[in-house]
Formats: structure tokens, sequence, C-alpha cells
């Protein structure tokens, strides 16, 4: 039964007829047939407020009974059942629900009621817990909490390794990816790492509320990083970030951090790994173990049901891959070499100390003068002080310089200072796609023969820098000879000390008379 008694408390606070109507689960016929009585009748609120319900009712309609509409109760079960389908939202199953009822001449209730008594029905019965997902429809998102660790080839230094975790929930086929930092390349990186590991996008794209990807979070309308926002438009996704505070929209995501990403590493824990290279590809190969492995209440396995399921679903993805570029000036310094983000790219020795624009992306860095591009380079990721140099850039003294140098040559130096030498010498010949490219590491190596403690110290630096790496490089080598502190031998005592050397008393007694 309507409560006329609160329609017109309601509206003596200042509440609109649709909120009204909202509020009670009544018609906003209803609610203005009310409110119209007691606009005609002189009624406020003030005057019934001591009495109950059906009086007020009596005083608004005293010459007639009230009929209250014969609402068609909607099958709540029915309505789960059709949610769980692709494609049919809650709008749609009320449409059908109401054109159904107004055929059989039954009142349908408003979709704001419809959706109230679903949402009650819903908690009441726990159905959250039974919702199917729809295949295709979302991607969930997040960082995971611990880390892993490799050694970096470079210093032999151990550093973190940041896991990455996308899922989909309809059927738990997940992918992870490890990174060096938790940056906003690292972040869109691994998205389209991503997408491309599961062949195509979802519709929904659903994160965390993090800084990298929210820049400002709110309940509902949450601020987007704009570069995210265009890697979203670029995959034809929609980004929904979860809602604070409520764990129930990450569940999925969530699971696969603390179930998929921890089986990973503990799989994992008792390996050292050489570089983030290695890493990832033992994470890729666990990944698809785990993906592969079968369903304990489920029929096959994630990867069975994503082929089978999910897969044809998916959006596909664009003919070009996105990438993040931004564009800065730097001025080319007398090496012919510009600086970005610590490390130094060679461009064609004439452009000495001119300013040049920098196109920088996750992978590549471009340069271009006011004719077109002049360089371009695979960009170096960290490892600050690094250069990539072509040698087409050099100056020609300098190209002639590299020609008097061979691998033959470097290696034969190497051997005459000790086999250490000579195996991290090798080793840096064969870093390099293009020889060339090695032999000023092969030289700054070379340099260090020159200096206090010669090619012993060279040999034995070189030693303890294939203990700690495999693959040492020049930067190693340099770190470790810097280290490297002389020992300290006692000092001798003095022939004058041990009394072998007559002192100037001695003499003088000879003078004395």
């Amino acid at each position: 039964m309507i409560d006329y008694k609160r329609i017109l408390r309601l509206d003596a606070v200042g509440v609109s007829g649709r909120g009204i109507a909202e509020a009670l689960g009544c018609s906003r016929n209803t609610v203005a047939a009310a409110l119209g009585a007691a606009k005609t009748l002189n009624i406020v609120y003030e005057q019934v407020a001591n009495l109950d319900a059906d009086q007020v009712r009596h005083r608004l309609f005293p010459d007639h009974r009230v009929k209250e509409p014969d609402y068609a109760a909607p099958d709540f079960e029915k309505v789960h059942a059709e949610l769980a389908r692709p494609n049919v939202t809650l709008q749609l199953v009320w449409n059908e629900y109401a054109s159904l009822t107004r055929v059989h001449g039954q009142v349908p209730y408003q979709y704001s009621t419809f959706t109230e008594h679903y949402r009650r029905w819903a908690q009441v019965s726990d159905a959250r817990m039974t919702i199917a997902r729809k295949p295709g429809e979302m991607m969930e998102v997040d960082w995971a909490g611990d880390t892993m660790v490799f050694i970096d080839p470079s210093t032999g230094e151990l550093r973190k390794a940041y896991l990455f975790v996308a899922a989909l929930p309809y059927s738990a086929y997940f992918y992870v990816e490890p990174f060096t930092d938790m940056t906003l390349g690292s972040w869109l990186d691994a998205h389209v790492g991503a997408f491309e590991f599961f062949g195509g996008a979802t519709r929904l794209l659903i994160p965390d509320n993090l800084r990298t990807g929210v820049v400002k979070a709110d309940r509902y309308e949450p601020v987007l990083n704009p570069a995210y926002a265009q890697l979203a438009d670029h995959y034809g996704t929609a980004v929904i970030p979860a809602r604070v505070r409520k764990p129930r929209d990450k569940a999925v995501v969530e699971n696969m951090v603390r179930h998929g990403a921890n089986q990973v590493m503990a799989a994992l824990r008792d390996r050292q790994f050489i570089g983030l290279g290695e890493l990832a590809e033992a994470v890729s190969d666990q990944v698809a173990k785990l993906n592969a492995r079968p369903f304990q209440k489920r029929e096959g396995s994630r990867v069975e049901v994503f082929t089978q399921q999910e897969s044809p679903l998916l959006i596909p993805l664009p003919p070009v891959r996105f990438e993040l570029a931004e564009l800065r000036k730097a001025k080319v310094g007398p090496n012919y070499h510009v600086q970005v983000d610590g490390c130094f790219y060679s461009v064609p020795s004439r452009l000495i100390g001119q300013s040049l624009d920098v196109r920088i992306t996750t992978r590549m860095i471009e340069v271009f003068d006011s004719t077109g591009r002049v360089a371009s380079h695979a960009r170096i990721k960290g490892h600050k002080g690094r250069y990539q140099t072509v040698e087409d850039h050099m100056p020609p003294a300098h190209r002639a310089q590299l020609k008097d140098w061979t691998p033959a040559r470097f290696t034969n130096w190497a051997t005459q200072i000790g086999s250490a030498t000579c195996q991290v010498i090798e080793q840096i010949l064969g870093s390099r796609k293009i020889v060339e490219q090695s032999y000023r590491s092969c030289l700054g190596v070379m340099a260090l023969a020159k200096k206090q403690g010669g090619a012993t110290r060279l040999e034995d630096t070189c030693v303890q820098a294939l203990a700690m790496s495999p693959a040492p490089t020049y930067t190693m080598i340099k770190n470790l000879w810097a280290a490297w502190q002389p020992q300290q031998t006692p000092s001798q005592p003095s022939l004058g000390d041990a009394g072998f050397v007559r002192g100037a008393d001695y003499y003088q007694q000879g003078d004395t008379p």
C-alpha cells in the first residue's frame, strides 16, 4: 500500500516527484495525484504529521478508495539467467518485461523500481556469487603485490621485477609479464603485451584506481590519464576503473594475483635469472602451464574455454600497435651524440652543435632535423651512461681508427693478459649484432691495463666479473676496477733502525781530545 503521508513529508523537504517515486517504489502518476489532491484541499504535511497513514489517505481521497495498481511480479531468476548471456543488459530485460506485462493487461514496474527489486532479490539470494561472466566482455588488470628479482648483466647487481597481471573473468585465462618499474610507460606496454597475447581486446577494461592509469579516482566520473585513454581508444575498449573500496569489482584479477602470479613466483623461487629477458621467458612458460591445467570444478581448462568460447568474441587488434610518443629537443654534443634519459645516441657528425627534434617511444629513439629523420636507435633501458653508435655517423678519422682493429686483434691482445680477460673480450665482441659496435667497449677494457696494477689487476678483475655474471660488460669491469683496493704490505725497518749504520755521535767521538 502506498504511504501518502511519506509522500507529503518528502515533498515538504524539497524532494522532487521523480525522487519521491524512486524512494517509495511507486509511479510518478501516483505521486502527482497525491500532491494534486493535497493542493486542492490545502493540506500540508504539518497538518497531518500526527495522523497515521490510513487517516492521511482518507483525508486526501475522502470520496473514494484509491485502487493500488496491479504490478506484474518479475521472474528474477529468469532475469538473472538472461543477464549471464552475452550482450544482455538489465535495461533490455526490463524492456521485454514491460512489453510482455502490458500485452497481458498488467502494470509493469518502472525501470528504477525494477532494478531496485532485482538488487534486493540478489542480496537475499546472494546471486552475486553465481553470476556467470560474459565471454569477451572485460579484461581486469593490476600489478602483483610481491616482486621477483634478476641479476643485472651489466653490473651484477640484483634488481626487482614487478609483475603485471591481466585476466579474462569468463575463462580465467591470464597473462603475466615482468617489468623493472611501474611507470606509465611500463603500464601501457603491459597492456599492449596483454592484448597481443589474447589476440584481441575486450569491450571493457577494468583497472584498479592506481595513480598510473587513473589521475583522479571518483565513484561516478574517474579522470583517466590521457595516455591511458589514448590506448583504450586505439584498441576500441572502454576503461571502467574499479570502484574505491569495492573489492568485488576486482574479484577475478585479485584471485589471479593471489593464486596465478604467486604460483609463478613459487615455481621459480629457486632459480637465478640473468637479465629481464630470461626472467620474462621463464614467467611466460610457467603461465602457459597454469593456463593449460584442468579446472577442478569446471569442464576443460582456461586455454580451452578461452579458445573455444571467448577468443572469437574479442575485438580484433588494430593493424598498428600502440606506442606512446614523446617529443623533445636535444643538442648534439661534441661527440656527435644526443642525450636521452642519461643514455647517448649517435647522429651524423656534421650536426654537432645543432638542436634537433627527438621522438621517444618505449622502444625507439628517432632524431630529426629540418630535412627529416637523421638517426634511429633501439632505446636503451635501465642502463644509464650507455652509448649507441652507428659507424656511418662517425667522422672519417674515427672510422679509420676503427678499421685498424679487428676481432682477432682484440682476442690476441686479451690472450696475452690472461684467460679471464680473453673470455670477457670474446663475450663483449659477441654481444652486438654488428661487431664493430663493440670495439669501443673492448678499447675501454684495454685502456684499464695501462693504469695502476696493469695486466695483473685487469685479469683479477675479469675473474671477479665472470664469477658474478656469464656476460660481463665494460661498465661492469670498470666498476669492479674502481672498487679494487690494493693490499697494504707492512713497512720494513730501515738499516739505521736495525743498527747497521753508524750515527753522527760515533764520528763526533773521534774529535774529542
